[in-house]
């Protein structure tokens, strides 16, 4: 009796185990805070460097006539510049964490 009861619990288990490691569906609540998450962190480092490309505009000495087109548009691929290395950084910071938490053990 001991031993039924004790193979119906393995099996309840291993289809509990099963189910839950499946992966969530895109219309999950931690599926789409991820995205909301994701999104909101990008346009907060695009902002983060059109303000270092505006600090790096006011550094810029004045200038003359077509020297301020040059001068605006360096500025503006430093922002692109920035904001994408920082996009990259945290990217990969995050994978290098979740791969670390989620590694099968053996």
């Amino acid at each position: 009796m001991w031993e039924r009861i004790r193979r119906e619990l393995l099996v309840e288990y291993y289809w509990w185990k099963r189910q839950s490691g499946r992966k969530r569906n895109l219309d999950s609540p931690f599926s789409l805070l991820g995205i909301m998450c994701t999104g909101i962190g990008i346009i907060i480092l695009v902002l983060m460097g059109q303000t270092f490309a505006a600090v790096y505009r006011n550094m810029i000495p004045i200038v003359n006539g077509a020297q301020v087109a040059d001068a605006y548009w360096s500025s503006l691929a430093f922002a692109l510049k920035f904001s994408l290395m920082m996009i990259l950084l945290f990217v990969t910071l995050v994978l290098s964490i979740i791969f670390r938490f989620t590694r099968r053990k053996k």
